[in-house]
Parts: C-alpha cells; sequence; structure tokens
C-alpha cells in the first residue's frame, strides 16, 4: 500500500508518520469523500485492531483523519497536503447492472438500514455522501473485489472494482445478490410522502 518510491502526493511535512499511519492515509486518499469503518479499514490494510487504533488516534489527533458516525474519512489537513493528482480511485469501476427505484424511497433511510451490514461473501465497507447520491461499499471476503450501491433518488446503480478479469463473474454475482437484498430493504423502509 505505501509507494517505497517517488512523489506519492503526500508532502514531506508527513515524513515522519508511521507505516501503519501511512498505510491509512493512502487508502483514504483514493476515496476522499467517503467514510470508510472500522471493519472496512482492518479488511482491507490487514492491519492488527489495536494497531489500526492507535494509527487513527494519531491520526485524528493530527487533524489529518476525521471520524464520523458512518466512519473515517481523509481531514481537511490531510486534503490540504496530498496533492490533487492523488486523490484519485485506483481502479476504474465497471457497471454490474443499473435500474429504477421507487422515486418514493427514503434513500437516507435505506442507507441507514443497509449501512454495516454483511450479505453472503460481502463485508461492509463505507459510505459516500454527495448532494446527488450515496454510494455504500462492500468488500468481497478475500478483498479482491468491490461492489458499490449507488443510490440517487428513482435509480440504482451497483457497480464493481476488481484488478484481474477472471473475477468479473463472481463480481456480477455478488453485485445481483446485494441487488436482491437492496430490494428487499427498500420494502422495509419508510417511503417518502
Amino acid at each position: 500500500m505505501v509507494v517505497a518510491s517517488g512523489d506519492h502526493g503526500i508532502s514531506s511535512e508527513m515524513q515522519d508518520l508511521r507505516e501503519s499511519d501511512r498505510e491509512v492515509l493512502e487508502l483514504l486518499r483514493n476515496e476522499p469523500a467517503s467514510a470508510v469503518g472500522f471493519q472496512g479499514l482492518k479488511r482491507r490494510l490487514h492491519l492488527h485492531p489495536e494497531k489500526l487504533s492507535r494509527a487513527l488516534r494519531r491520526l485524528e489527533r493530527d487533524d489529518l483523519v476525521e471520524k464520523t458516525e458512518l466512519g473515517y474519512r481523509i481531514g481537511e489537513r490531510a486534503r490540504d497536503l496530498l496533492t490533487p493528482t492523488a486523490m484519485k480511485p485506483a481502479v476504474p469501476s465497471i457497471p454490474i447492472l443499473q435500474t429504477f427505484l421507487p422515486p418514493e424511497v427514503d434513500l437516507q433511510e435505506l442507507a441507514t438500514y443497509l449501512r454495516g451490514k454483511w450479505f453472503g461473501a460481502l463485508r461492509w465497507y463505507g459510505l459516500m455522501e454527495t448532494p446527488e447520491e450515496l454510494t455504500l461499499s462492500w468488500l468481497s471476503e478475500d478483498d479482491a473485489i468491490q461492489i458499490d450501491a449507488r443510490l440517487r433518488t428513482g435509480a440504482l446503480s451497483i457497480d464493481a472494482h476488481f484488478s484481474e478479469a477472471a473475477q468479473f463473474p463472481a463480481a456480477t454475482m455478488a453485485g445481483h445478490e446485494l441487488f436482491q437484498h437492496i430490494a428487499q430493504a427498500y420494502g422495509r423502509v419508510r417511503m417518502n410522502g
């Protein structure tokens, strides 16, 4: 996760960070608007919970990471120190499916219902909220596939991130399984209007 040489987007002010601190920042910088849960960070970085907790405390103390009710996100100070090119997603997404949602589905309520849940081999990773949409993310057990559910008024898109073409069938299956859970969930949440 840590880049050994070259410009990896972190200024010299951050050179004295521990390796685990850097790993957390490197991961969060790829999704600067996302809030990643503790378990998602632990799974993605393969860090012992105590080591991750200490790194997060140090980074919070230095205003490099913010803790929200949804998880951890890169802090304002870190955004100022990172170059703009360092804050781009590493792996492009592949659309798995797109469909309409009943427009009266309360997206915030649906996201709250789904947040933190595991579905089959998918483990909760984190959430990103913009004025236009909510993106909920899960990781496969082996961390090889990330599935994103993007919720907008009246629309649902499920995308996958993976690095090897051989993972496409598994990503497709996971995306469709997630869709089934979302369809069941929106039947259980409050509707607008």
